[in-house]
């Protein structure tokens, strides 16, 4: 590689003046002809001086295609796209253990000022990251993370908090649930060997209901925990323990688990993470998959070979995506169900790893090596690509923790893979970005002292059909470090972290959005909003029917209702409904409607321009449904009628607060300090050099009421729940 760097050149665009102190940022000199709206990408390399920048050599799609990466020169705002970041809750990853109701509530409503600092339209929160939950529940046990040990009621419903406090703020809420971890900690931790009183040649001595009685007689858990009721359905990898994934009361279990939100609680997704069957592991330099000892043959030989799957590997291996896609059935059958009775829209997403296979395994691979990990074949057993295909799912966020250099698994590559796999889907896809390797990775792998780096992954999403939003891992990574508050080794990668932070609130996060809407999910048309006028300083409007509006969009432009509404970067702000019939929204000080003066100011008060500007824009409103499919747009009327006026009301606003993946373990970074999609915080994690993709493959990395009912319909459920969804989206 070319590391020479040009110290004269500048960033293409601006970054904060705080880096310049820490990054000797560079173009390269000699560029290659693009198009008139993309510029070409280099590597970002670290020359013979310590410093960084752009250097000369071009990044490919992917290592021999040919074809340099270019990234637009622009992002084009849009009034439509998924924002979120993930909130973590396994080991208190992104939200620590409340000290009461009072405390929760003043922890959530920091998680949703940053939100809303961030202009994101969702909250991704992880309520079941063990076989526990943040809910009152009649199948899962309380979550140990709110602060007592498993199964101690906190005397308050965290769920409900949550849900009605993201609503009042304008933003959906998905609730995250990882389906078969029981425990996330090695059994020969310290922590586990000095609460069960045995040396780690004893534990390890334990057969897994051994093990699982001796955790349950040490308080770690409860007594309602389901891999208490059924050690026999608990399987073991790594010194950690997770559902039986072929036993068939396991996924009825996880499906009545969902089932059990959806119908208490007014989430607007169910969402599941990447965790299925294990990832491989690195042992010694040796790759270690699941299944290699036999973990699951006994399950497979009353299961598997009953049904007729071959005794070869690739019928293991195909028995054990068709467990996982039965899993997804099931719960997408619940949620159905759920959405015919009751009226409702909840989704179902799903964020798995970012290779789903390579082609040198099957044509429809990605160009990944096939020293890369995949989740097809070999290990995880998800698959993804047919769960697009075949619409089982609303949404997919595979977890592109790669920049556009790697060549283990090439973030421009894998983009446009997922691109074109739901080309012919309704299946939305929201990419999953690293913002964590900054930190995490900065020290030793040169793309992530690139700032840059995500918000080029953004802009060149831009270019793919398909992808509609993006969400960030995690919640921790989006709030600037204190640069003078660290040791001086670790200022670089932090300040990479800040001023890419300050480039995607000021760029792809800086303009309010909606979600996209999910039409297969809606009634059909949507009432709009009535006697849509300004009055007393605010926008007033009345509900075209109270029952059906989830939200209500606010824009602001030039030109006909139609024509704002389709305008991007019009949309002000979002309210949500609430089933109210009247509302009133605050405007900007000598704000006006359509005939508004010259004194108007809601573009900046004190600014000439933006005050003439201000004076020719109309407000309108429209009214969305829980599927987020929009009504007609209604303009302000020229003059509010001065004999029968809009009685302003209460404006709806948000709640005052009271007082979150690598190749290896997608989402479990090595050295502990950032965020991962199922690890702890601690030395329970040990995940190792999780990054070296090539290497270790992935980011190292009541029952008995539901048990009657759920198993008696399972058969029916696994047979026609895909069909069902099928012909109910049609």
């Amino acid at each position: 590689m070319n590391a020479e760097v040009n110290e004269d050149s500048m960033l293409r665009r601006s970054t904060a003046a705080a880096t310049a102190a820490l990054l000797m940022l560079a173009l390269p000199a000699a560029a290659v002809a693009a198009a008139p709206d993309e510029e070409p990408l280099y590597k970002f390399v670290k020359d013979a001086s310590g410093a960084y920048g752009y250097g000369t050599d071009p990044v490919e799609t992917f290592p021999g295609s040919g074809e340099q990466v270019g990234i637009p020169t622009a992002l084009q705002p849009e009034n439509r796209r998924f924002s979120s970041a993930w909130v973590g809750t396994i080991g208190n990853l992104n939200f620590g253990k409340p000290a009461d109701a009072a405390d929760f509530d003043a922890k959530y409503a920091t998680v949703l000022d940053d939100f809303a600092s961030w202009n994101m339209n969702a909250v991704i929160f992880q309520v079941r990251p063990l076989l526990d939950a943040y809910y009152p529940s009649e199948l899962n046990p309380w979550s140990e993370f709110l602060g007592g040990p498993q199964g101690t009621d906190p005397g308050y419903d965290p769920l409900q908090k949550m849900v009605d406090a993201t609503h009042a703020r304008g933003m959906e809420f998905h609730a995250w649930l990882n389906p078969y971890r029981v425990t996330n900690t090695k059994m020969t931790a310290p922590a586990i060997l000095t609460a069960l009183g045995l040396t780690a040649d004893e534990v390890k001595a334990l057969t897994i209901p051994e093990y699982i009685a001796a955790l349950n007689g040490a308080g770690i858990l409860a007594d309602d925990n389901f891999a208490v009721q059924h050690p026999d359905w608990v399987l073991s990898f790594e010194e950690k323990l997770f559902l039986d994934p072929g036993q068939p009361e396991v996924p009825a279990y996880v499906a009545a688990s969902v089932a059990e939100i959806v119908e208490n609680y007014d989430v607007d997704a169910i969402h599941f993470d990447d965790y299925f069957y294990p990832y491989r592991i690195t042992v010694d330099g040796v790759n270690v998959f699941f299944g290699a000892q036999g973990e699951d043959r006994a399950t497979f030989e009353e299961f598997g070979l009953t049904a007729g799957y071959p005794d070869t590997q690739d019928g293991i291996e195909a028995w054990r995506r068709d467990n996982i896609t039965g899993l997804v059935t099931q719960v997408a059958g619940a949620i159905d169900a759920h959405n015919a009775d009751a009226g409702t829209a909840v989704q179902l997403g799903i964020s798995p790893f970012g290779i789903w296979e390579h082609k040198a395994l099957d044509p429809a691979g990605s160009n990944t090596p096939v020293g890369s990990s995949q989740t097809y074949s070999n290990a995880v057993f998800a698959d993804t690509r047919g769960w697009v295909q075949d619409e089982l799912i609303d949404y997919l966020t595979p977890q592109i923790y790669w920049s556009f250099d790697q060549a283990a698994a090439p973030y421009g590559e894998l983009a446009q893979w997922w691109s074109d796999a739901a080309a012919e889907s309704r299946t939305q896809i929201y990419v999953g970005h690293a913002l964590y390797k900054h930190v995490n990775n900065g020290g030793w792998e040169a793309a992530w002292m690139n700032p840059e780096e995500v918000p080029n992954q953004i802009r060149f999403n831009q270019k793919l059909e398909g992808i509609d939003g993006s969400v960030l891992f995690s919640y921790n990574d989006m709030k600037p470090s204190d640069i003078a508050a660290l040791p001086a080794d670790q200022q670089p990668r932090n300040q990479a972290k800040n001023t890419a932070i300050e480039l995607l609130k000021g760029e792809a996060f800086a303009h309010p959005t909606i979600v996209p809407a999910k039409p297969w999910l809606s009634d059909g048309a949507v009432a709009s909003p009535a006697d849509v006028a300004v009055d007393d300083g605010a926008l007033v409007w009345a509900a075209g029917d109270a029952a059906e509006a989830r939200q209500y969009a606010i824009y602001r432009g030039t030109g006909t209702a139609e024509e704002i509404v389709a305008a991007p970067g019009t949309l002000v702000d979002t309210v949500w409904a609430g089933g109210a019939a009247e509302f009133a929204y605050p405007l900007p000080t000598g704000a006006g409607g359509a005939d508004a003066g010259a004194d108007a100011g809601g573009a900046g008060a004190g600014d000439a321009d933006a005050a003439a500007r201000a004076a020719g824009e109309t407000w309108v409103v429209t009214a969305l449904d829980a599927a987020a499919v929009e009504s007609a747009p209604v303009a302000v009327a020229d003059a509010v009628d001065p004999v029968d006026p809009v009685d302003p009301v209460d404006p709806v606003d948000p709640v005052d607060p009271v007082d979150p993946v690598d190749p290896v373990d997608p989402g479990t970074p090595g050295n502990g300090s950032g965020s991962g999609f199922g690890t702890g915080s601690g030395g329970a994690s040990d995940a190792g050099a999780q990054d070296d993709l090539a290497t270790t493959g992935g980011d190292v990395p009541a029952a008995a009421l539901f048990l009657a009912g759920g198993l008696l319909a399972a058969g029916a459920a696994m047979a026609g729940a895909a069909a069902l969804r099928r012909r109910r989206r049609a």
